[in-house]
């Protein structure tokens, strides 16, 4: 079946009453007035949305279903098969009818889709009859495919609605899935204890998954497959109409499959939100082809912001759920870990496979998944059962960047990358040298990260990350000399005290490579810092066996200044500076 909504039409639908724009009058309407201008509107509505239909379709079910047992008694179960298939063969005649009478599209729109919701509400209108007599409810569900197809086929035929291959096939699909999977599993149901049985019922949703995912073909040729398609419906409201209907049909199919499979006093169902989290994900990736083979950016947006619900589904305490005979505790125990955990994995997946396919801010999610998996291991299922800091996902993380760094030549994915991997060495080598001296090596592996990615890349991120450098090196050459020691894990006496000069010797070497003045300060900074913290008492230790120190250094001192001053007259820094500026435009440019 098709769509089963058009989208705007300049032309006023066929068969519709014009509604006439509002007048507007500085006087009050007298309430006779208004109100009947109340009642014309309303009868206004109800003629052009006429929900007369849906309303006749929900009334008849609910008469029908109520008037029959289905629990064994042959007459009733027959009345109520011919009760539903009769309506059903009602509304498509009705449809056909009114298509080649006047085409009014806008009503067969909705009888449509009440034709498919009748046909699945066939294939749940027996399960009582399978549970109960297995042999005799088979050949319900066989006849009620049966007809579905038939029907289905028919009144494509009649109404010259086209629908291709492509989209029927799945749309067949789905129909087999709803009517055939009952069957499949009817063996399994006498023991609600049975695993096998509790993993039948989960697996209504895996593979509902598969079928969703046969769309895919026909999502990959694009609007113009329905094109022509003998009704005024278009893309995207034409088919897709219909597969949202199915979808939601798949999420009531799977909780009530749980309900009539798996019927235990006091416990009445099984079910639990995850288990639609395989078809949800199945559903993002369709949406994504979707958007990106339309380029509409909402419906990309979309699809990256779903799997976040899918993952919000698993959460959940699974040790503790008594409910569901177990079934949760039986996940864990057969595939090593929770439903979360496997959500997480799998969004990490979707979010590499969007970023593959060139999405924006792909590769993003996919970092953010692969980083929580840092604190979400096999046993958790919510927060109260996280895990300490992992580093291999950390690190699996920080490569997943490096290959966008290597992909897209950006100064952010390389910089997130470097991040990464340092945490993830870090969280791996706990209560290690590596980890001593209050993250000693981390924080200068971090500090060379940020140095390197600023030399390398010419971005603008890159010229933050050089002047970020220069105030790192000089916080660091601070700490070093006012931090008491023993507040840093009494690192080497040796190192803190050549360490300012250190830091100098960088700064000025990079400041001078990179040619960038601002580091200038962590140099001269780095330098007061040493003076102040070491040279001042070796300095005055040596004021008594050296008279002259005093003279000495301040000659020292103003030999440096002559310099300085004499180089300025020669034009270094002018060109320094002139050099600098240059290549600033050049990236900038």
């Amino acid at each position: 079946m098709g769509d089963l909504s058009g989208g705007p039409q300049a032309k006023q639908p066929q068969g519709q009453v014009p509604i006439a724009p509002p007048t507007h009058s500085m006087r009050p309407k007298p309430p006779e007035v208004a109100f009947a201008e109340s009642v014309r509107d309303f009868g206004r509505f109800l003629y052009n949305s006429n929900p007369f239909y849906v309303i006749s379709a929900a009334l008849i079910f609910w008469g029908l279903r109520s008037s029959f047992d289905t629990t064994g008694k042959t007459f009733e179960t027959d009345a109520l098969m011919i009760g539903l298939a009769g309506y059903t063969l009602l509304l498509a005649v009705a449809a056909c009818v009114l298509i080649r009478l006047g085409q009014v599209w806008d009503d067969v729109r909705t009888i449509l889709l009440l034709v498919v919701l009748m046909l699945l509400a066939i294939s749940v209108s027996f399960d009582k009859t399978l549970a109960d007599d297995s042999a005799v409810g088979r050949w319900y569900y066989l006849g009620g495919l049966l007809f579905a197809v038939l029907l289905s086929e028919g009144t494509l035929r009649v109404i010259r609605l086209r629908l291709r291959w492509l989209f029927r096939i799945p749309y067949y699909l789905a129909l087999g899935l709803f009517f055939l999977y009952p069957v499949a599993i009817s063996s399994l149901i006498r023991d609600p204890a049975d695993p096998a049985l509790l993993w039948a019922l989960f697996g209504f949703s895996p593979a509902a998954a598969l079928v969703c995912l046969t769309l895919l073909p026909a999502v990959w040729r694009g609007p113009r497959y329905v094109r022509r398609n003998g009704s005024p419906w278009r893309w995207p409201w034409y088919p897709w109409t219909l597969f949202g209907t199915l979808a939601i049909a798949v999420a009531a199919r799977s909780f009530y499959l749980c309900y009539s499979f798996h019927f235990v006093k006091g416990q009445a169902s099984i079910f639990r939100p995850y288990f639609l989290a395989p078809f949800l994900l199945a559903v993002c990736v369709l949406l994504l082809e979707m958007g990106l083979r339309s380029r509409l950016k909402g419906v990309v947006s979309a699809a990256l912001a779903a799997p976040l619900v899918v993952l919000l589904l698993c959460i959940g305490p699974y040790a503790g759920a008594s409910g569901d005979l177990g079934f949760s505790r039986l996940f864990v125990e057969t595939l090593g870990a929770t439903p979360l955990y496997f959500a997480l994995i799998s969004l990490a997946l979707f979010y590499c496979y969007a970023a593959l396919r060139r999405v924006d801010h792909a590769a993003w999610g996919a970092t953010a998944a692969l980083a929580a998996l840092a604190v979400i291991g096999p046993a958790t299922s919510d927060l109260d059962t996280l895990v300490g800091p992992q580093g291999w996902p950390l690190v699996l993380a920080a490569v997943l960047q490096f290959g966008f760094t290597l992909q897209r030549r950006t100064s952010g994915h390389c910089l997130w990358a470097a991040c990464l991997l340092v945490a993830g060495l870090a969280a791996q080598f706990q209560a290690t040298t590596f980890t001593a001296y209050r993250g000693l090596i981390p924080v200068h592996l971090v500090l060379l990260s940020i140095l390197v990615i600023g030399a390398v890349f010419k971005d603008p991120l890159a010229k933050i990350l050089q002047h970020a450098g220069a105030v790192f090196l000089l916080a660091i050459s601070l700490v070093a000399v006012v931090v008491a020691p023993e507040h840093l894990d009494n690192p080497p006496p040796a190192l803190i005290a050549t360490y300012p000069l250190l830091a100098a010797t960088v700064a000025a070497v990079y400041g001078y490579l990179m040619s960038n003045p601002v580091y200038l300060l962590p140099v001269i900074g780095s330098v007061l810092a040493w003076l102040v913290k070491v040279g001042g008492p070796n300095y005055q230790k040596l004021r008594e066996p050296v008279e002259g120190l005093d003279k000495i250094v301040l000659g020292t001192l103003f030999l440096v200044v002559a310099l300085l001053i004499s180089l300025a007259k020669a034009g270094l820094f002018r060109r320094w500076f002139d050099r600098k500026a240059n290549e600033d435009e050049d990236t900038n440019s």
